[in-house]
Order: structure tokens, then C-alpha cells, then sequence
């Protein structure tokens, strides 16, 4: 249901920053206003173990292509009694669960803080819904804006500075760019 200001659904991506608070604030205010359902939404970033076996698929696709190149030109391989190629590391590396362990009581802690959020919204008597995802984060917070038919992602900025911004861009920045929405931005503390 779209309300006379046409907003029906506003999506608060949260970090669970000091900015992200006072988002979440603001949005509880203006969610009443509106008549509008609250999607809360925390994105997990990709754990360092996906990051490490991204890292690790990059090396084995290098390592693929060296090894390609290097049959075309005909360059002789290590003997049997040298080195293992690296063809033989291509697909080695045993996985341990220890960090797939870490990442879930992490995403249990993020799912309990999330909630924690939520009621608190209800209690103010906002209409109230949780998202937790892993991914990248601005990729995530434009896909639920997508899938969840949102009316207005509002969410804080951090004010990091300009080097990093240029360097690394912001989630911010790239959720104004690719949002299906409109974006309101709240500055963070």
C-alpha cells in the first residue's frame, strides 16, 4: 500500500554505527508520518575467509594461465623429483571450519543486535521488518531496495574523508549511484 506521500516501504541499512542510530532514529520518526513499514537491513561483509579464498582463486587463475602460456611456448616443467608444479597447488589448501565458526557467531550476534533495533522500533509503533545478508554491502543495500520494493533508502554516511572516499568510494555514494530509490543520506557523528 503506497501512502499519499508515495512511501509505503523505507529501507535503514545499518552498520549499527553512531550514524546508523541516528538513521534509524530519523526513520522511526518519518516512518509514522508516512505510514510506511521499516526494513532494517544489516549486511555482513564478506568474511575473511571468502576474501581469502577470492585472494586464493585469483593466484590459482594466474597460476592457470602462467601454466597455459607456458605449454604453448613449449618451457619444460619441473621433474618428478623437483618442486610440484603449480598445477599440483591449483587445487590444494584444506578449509578448516574454525573461521566458517567465527562467521556464524558473528552473523548470531548481528541477527541479535538487528532485532534488539527492530523492537525497539515496534515499541515506538513503527511497523518493523529484519534483513540480514552477507555480501558486499553496497551491492546488498541496493538488492534489498530492489527486491523489497522500497520507496526511500535512508541511511548515515561516514565522514572518513575525501582520500579514502576517492580511493575506495563509500557504500553511500554507490547506493545514491545504483539505488532504484530515493536515497536520503543522514551525516553520521
Amino acid at each position: 500500500m503506497t501512502t499519499d506521500a508515495g512511501i509505503a516501504r523505507i529501507l535503514v541499512p545499518t552498520d549499527f554505527s553512531s550514524g546508523s542510530e541516528r538513521a534509524f532514529s530519523l526513520a522511526q520518526r518519518l516512518a509514522p508520518s508516512v505510514g510506511a513499514e521499516l526494513v532494517l537491513l544489516h549486511v555482513l561483509p564478506a568474511t575473511p575467509l571468502d576474501t581469502e579464498l577470492r585472494i586464493q582463486d585469483e593466484e590459482r587463475r594466474a597460476e592457470l594461465r602462467s601454466l597455459q602460456a607456458e605449454h604453448q611456448l613449449g618451457i619444460p616443467r619441473a621433474d618428478e623429483e623437483g618442486p610440484a608444479p603449480p598445477a599440483a597447488r591449483v587445487f590444494a589448501g584444506p578449509l578448516t571450519g574454525e573461521r566458517v565458526r567465527d562467521f556464524s557467531a558473528a552473523g548470531r550476534e548481528w541477527a541479535r543486535q538487528l532485532e534488539e533495533w527492530a523492537d525497539a522500533g515496534r515499541a515506538s509503533g513503527c511497523r518493523v521488518r529484519t534483513l540480514l545478508r552477507v555480501g558486499v554491502p553496497y551491492r546488498e543495500v541496493v538488492a534489498a531496495a530492489t527486491e523489497e520494493r522500497a520507496d526511500l533508502v535512508l541511511l548515515a554516511t561516514h565522514g572518513r574523508g575525501e582520500i579514502h572516499r576517492l580511493l575506495v568510494g563509500s557504500v553511500a555514494d554507490r547506493v545514491i549511484r545504483l539505488a532504484p530509490c530515493p536515497v536520503l543520506t543522514v551525516k553520521g557523528a
